[in-house]
């Protein structure tokens, strides 16, 4: 049977919100998102304005001090990534009516899991997608799922560590007109 790629990509953005999140819950990583083998450029997750199509590329700006980032993959069977896929694209055709959660992430940090349709925070949506495919345990509320808890979901490996420009680099993700 043949095997697909998914990732999962833990980012620590500088910002009041970030260093909050380290500061209460202790996760160093402060974002999630989940993409797919099709385009190691495009990732999908949450942001304060709602659903995010993310290209990892657009971080690379003259001048902006690069973050760090953890990528990890999980191989899954072909039937899985298209239900992954299917998942995902759920969400890409109602993103007008997906919102973030501050509280939320609030409450995750203080262990009281908070849902609401249409509703998510970053690592609260990668969880849910993993667990629509029992990725993840069914036992744990995914609006309990911080970051850095994406890090022990059963099968996934640790793929980089370092900040967004080597990961572009590393993976060659941009051409040379993406970074002076």
């Amino acid at each position: 049977m043949s095997t697909r790629k998914i990732y999962i990509l833990l980012t620590k953005f500088y910002g009041s919100g970030s260093r909050a999140l380290t500061l209460f819950s202790g996760n160093y990583y402060t974002h999630a998102s989940i993409g797919l083998d099709e385009d190691m450029n495009t990732f999908y997750s949450f942001v304060v304005k709602g659903f995010m199509i993310e290209k990892i590329t657009r971080y690379l700006k003259p001048g902006r001090e690069p973050f760090p980032v953890k990528l990890y993959e999980i191989s899954v069977p072909e039937d899985v990534y298209y239900r992954i896929k299917h998942k995902i694209d759920f969400f890409v055709a109602y993103k007008s009516r997906m919102h973030y959660t501050m509280l939320g992430v609030i409450l995750s940090v203080l262990r009281i899991p908070y849902q609401r349709k249409y509703t998510y925070f970053c690592s609260q949506f990668v969880a849910e997608v993993l667990k629509s495919v029992d990725i993840v345990p069914s036992h744990k509320n995914s609006a309990l799922y911080l970051p850095g808890d994406l890090s022990t979901v059963p099968g996934v490996r640790l793929l980089f560590v370092g900040d967004m420009e080597a990961l572009v680099y590393q993976f060659r993700l941009a051409n040379e007109s993406y970074v002076n």
